[in-house]
């Protein structure tokens, strides 16, 4: 070890110290927990819960010694993460014992709204603040306009978005917005657009011998990022044979600098890439004959559409990528079964994302990997006690019909399930009517959505709004009154597999230390609000297990005894069944559909003219925001791998190695290739401003050989002006400069077409 690695690495062993003291002063003032919870170790025990760093949920198992959580580990029990947590999950740690988290219900005091106002906090009781809220959804009901009532939903548990959705439909709202707009519907839409399913899609990958990752920062921000970091070591160093990994990206990220291959695409060109493999692999006769011939619909038509359009010479000059390249890719795809491509958020969340998303897992298909050993499978999910179906009164039977703020299901954005960043509008504009409250479930949009200041206008103009989180985040900053919720490791829940795991497996999440200060779970707050409100929303709640703990008892009750399920953490469900193909497909045709048919009956029902194009995977250039002549680069956010997807950065841990690649911490930077550099006349360290038709930010500039020439990559996570003091005035947000832009078919955000210009500051 040399001087400088022990001279960072003796920095971080300091902050992480440093900061174990500063969590315990909130508790005791003379002790921290780790000081004080090793002083007497008789009472030690270990409990098994499940994490909430991010959409993955991974089994986990804390050590508790003296009424204090002092170590995270995995839990062995679990198929998915096999025992292992990636870096984010020690940080509950400092989730939990975070020094800035609210003690109380605050109330607002003052009317003025905006970012820097002071809101005035004072202390509530909780039965003044329950009474508070209740006087305010009450009216909504009794005027019979349940649907002015608008909720946002951001990362909980899944029994907490169980309960958040009952509510909502209890009441007689439409408008539930989750924040899955400005993550991966455009992925899920164009999966739905070939065989039927809207979601994402999990992979074999304990199987696989070749991974095609267009845009996916698997080692990064994939899910279940445990899963990932721990398959792949098990492909990259335990076996004999070692799966080949070829990353597609604008920029060299971690993973690609852990693969076999690096190749730097034109930005917005992946669908022509994903074209240009299909053409060398069908008129050089390498897909799988026997899968296309009996389990596909359209083939022909993709046939000759793709041999006509995309040879590897016209993409190359489409993508940057030398045409010999793009043949020995698509020759080794091909050639090394089993093989899957994956599209990522880099390459997927663009205009047209939809089609992206269809021309790249239609590369599945041809090489026989649906379904399949190594291959493309499909999530199977715990089946949880049922509910009886919530009470719908009268009321909340019309306020459930009227049309949703986020226009999802329209000519709009037809095949949309969410449109998260169309919210703002449509509070501004009072369309398709006006917002009465809003209640905010651990969301944090104004932060996360392209274009933060239309969201800072439309939570300004909110009559009335209640924030629920550990934290006073930047969307709390504009509430009336915000309710302290618990941190996931004092909370009853219940947590299953994302999308991406493909195993059926249930986690418990129990309390594993006693809730601080007068912090309540979600699930308790909407129990006590059904019980005020009465009539079918109180209906709706009773009779499943009257508060949090109850819940997650009856609803799990079908999986495994009580007990078991406490102790153990985990269920897991049987082994997976491959080639299910006579029950696989939701399509028209009942067979994986390059050509789709779930679109084209959707786009007739709605009575909008279509050509086979508009079906058929196909790249189009995107339409970019900014002239390419004032604006010569486009602004590539990204996510790094202790960006904490809860909304909160403020945890030194994952500050001190923010940036792995960079080899720092606690801020951030505008990253652009090294000749753009030099013909900018700009130098490394320096600070610069990074401009966009909407915005400018002013950061420093870090030059690199690992940037596309015609990309300033920033990473998210930085930029916050709330939530607390190892946060806050740190870095920038680059979402702050983005302009609005979305996949027409899913309603997904665009986050990569905003041109920028970089000059010295």
């Amino acid at each position: 070890m040399n001087r400088r690695t022990f001279l960072k690495l003796s920095a971080f062993t300091g902050a992480a110290v440093g900061a174990s003291q500063m969590t315990g002063a909130l508790d005791t003032p003379a002790a921290s927990p780790l000081s004080k919870a090793t002083q007497n170790t008789d009472d030690e025990k270990w409990i098994a819960t499940s994490c909430l760093i991010c959409p993955a949920r991974c089994a986990i198992r804390l050590r508790v010694v003296n009424g204090k959580a002092i170590k995270v580990t995995g839990n062995p029990s679990s198929r998915v993460s096999e025992g292992k947590i990636c870096p984010r999950a020690h940080i509950g740690l400092q989730v939990l014992y975070d020094p800035d988290r609210i003690a109380f219900p605050l109330k607002r005091t003052t009317k003025e709204k905006g970012k820097g106002i002071d809101p005035k906090w004072v202390p509530m009781t909780w039965d003044q603040a329950f009474e508070e809220v209740t006087r305010y959804l009450r009216p909504l009901r009794e005027k019979a306009q349940p649907h002015r009532l608008l909720l946002f939903s951001g990362l909980n548990t899944v029994s907490g978005e169980d309960a958040i959705s009952r509510f909502a439909a209890a009441f007689g709202t439409p408008n539930l917005i989750s924040g899955d707009g400005l993550d991966c519907e455009a992925e899920k839409s164009g999966h739905w657009m070939a065989d039927g399913h809207y979601s994402n899609r999990a992979y074999d990958l304990d199987h696989t011998r070749y991974i095609l990752a267009f845009g996916a920062d698997i080692l990064e921000s994939g899910r279940p990022l445990t899963r990932f970091l721990r398959k792949w070591g098990k492909l990259r160093r335990e076996e004999p044979n070692r799966t080949k990994v070829v990353v597609i990206n604008p920029r060299y990220s971690v993973t690609a600098a852990k693969s076999d291959e690096w190749i730097p695409i034109q930005p917005g060109t992946d669908a022509a890439l994903a074209l240009g493999v299909a053409h060398v692999i069908i008129s050089e006769k390498l897909y799988d004959q026997n899968f296309i011939h009996h389990w596909t619909e359209g083939f022909d038509s993709y046939k000759n559409w793709v041999l006509s359009q995309y040879s590897p010479k016209v993409v190359s000059e489409i993508t940057g990528i030398p045409s010999e390249a793009i043949q020995r890719t698509a020759r080794e795809f091909s050639q090394t079964r089993p093989a899957i491509a994956l599209g990522g958020m880099g390459s997927i969340n663009w205009p047209e994302g939809s089609t992206i998303s269809h021309a790249i897992f239609c590369l599945n298909a041809l090489v026989g990997s649906v379904d399949v050993p190594g291959g493309v499978i499909y999530q199977v999910h715990p089946k949880y006690r049922d509910m009886a179906d919530g009470v719908q009164d009268e009321i909340a039977r019309r306020g459930k019909i009227q049309p949703c703020l986020d226009f999802r299901g329209t000519d709009r954005f037809p095949a949309a399930k969410v449109v998260t960043n169309q919210i703002p509008e449509s509070i501004l504009e009072d369309v398709p009517y006006t917002v009465e409250m809003a209640i905010g479930f651990n969301s944090n949009f104004n932060m996360s959505a392209p274009g933060t200041q239309r969201w800072d206008e439309a939570l300004k103009k909110l009559p009335y709004f209640v924030q629920i989180s550990p934290f006073v985040s930047e969307m709390a900053q504009y509430a009336d009154l915000v309710l302290p919720s618990t941190t996931f490791l004092e909370e009853w829940g219940y947590d299953h597999s994302p999308s991406e795991s493909g195993y059926a497996e249930a986690r418990i999440k129990q309390p594993v230390v006693s809730p601080r200060g007068h912090s309540r779970s979600t699930i308790d707050i909407l129990f006590e609000w059904a019980r005020r409100l009465g009539g079918g929303v109180a209906q709706s709640f009773a009779d499943i297990g009257g508060d949090s703990k109850g819940f997650v008892q009856f609803r799990t009750a079908a999986l495994m005894p009580w007990e078991e399920f406490l102790r153990e953490g985990v269920w897991s469900g049987p082994q997976y069944e491959y080639k299910k193909y006579n029950h696989l497909f939701n399509t028209p045709s009942r067979k994986f559909e390059f050509t789709s048919g779930n679109l084209k009956s959707l786009l007739s029902k709605m009575k909008k003219k279509t050509g086979d194009l508009d079906c058929l995977p196909h790249y189009k250039e995107s339409q970019f925001l900014g002239e390419r002549e004032k604006y010569p680069l486009l602004l590539l956010p990204y996510q790094p791998l202790m960006h904490m997807e809860n909304g909160s950065q403020n945890y030194p841990w994952a500050q001190e190695i923010f940036l792995p690649m960079q080899g720092m911490g606690w801020d951030n930077l505008a990253e652009i290739n090294s000749e753009t550099a030099n013909a900018l006349k700009l130098r490394e360290g320096e600070e610069v401003w990074v401009e966009s038709p909407f915005q400018r930010m002013k950061v420093k500039l870090k030059c690199s050989e690992g940037v596309h020439p015609e990309v300033v990559a920033v990473s998210i996570g930085q930029g916050h002006s709330a939530y607390g003091r190892w946060q806050k005035g740190m870095g920038v947000n680059p979402n702050e400069i983005l302009g609005v832009d979305y996949d027409p078919v899913s309603g997904q955000s665009s986050f990569f077409n905003t041109r920028v210009r970089v000059y010295k500051a």
